[in-house]
């Protein structure tokens, strides 16, 4: 029942849940990558292929994350501006 919210230096608790957060900051260009996680599209460096239709996204922060294959589509569209 917690959501985390990871900023470059600090990490904020909220009781808010992820579809809620997805809603308000969609216009703020984050997109959903997995069940468990929003990006901001801003802070990504590069993306590359991984395993089975999946991506990782390397942000500017050093961090990579695993981008589940039922979410990229949605992510070249993003990338493509056509949200």
């Amino acid at each position: 029942n917690k959501t985390f919210i990871y900023t470059q230096s600090k990490v904020f608790e909220t009781r808010q849940k992820l579809y809620e957060l997805e809603a308000v900051l969609r216009e703020k260009r984050f997109l959903r990558i997995s069940k468990s996680i929003l990006i901001n599209l801003m802070k990504i460096k590069a993306i590359k292929p991984a395993l089975n239709g999946r991506f990782t996204a390397l942000l500017y922060s050093g961090e990579e994350t695993v981008i589940s294959r039922k979410y990229v589509p949605e992510l070249k569209k993003a990338l493509k501006g056509e949200e």
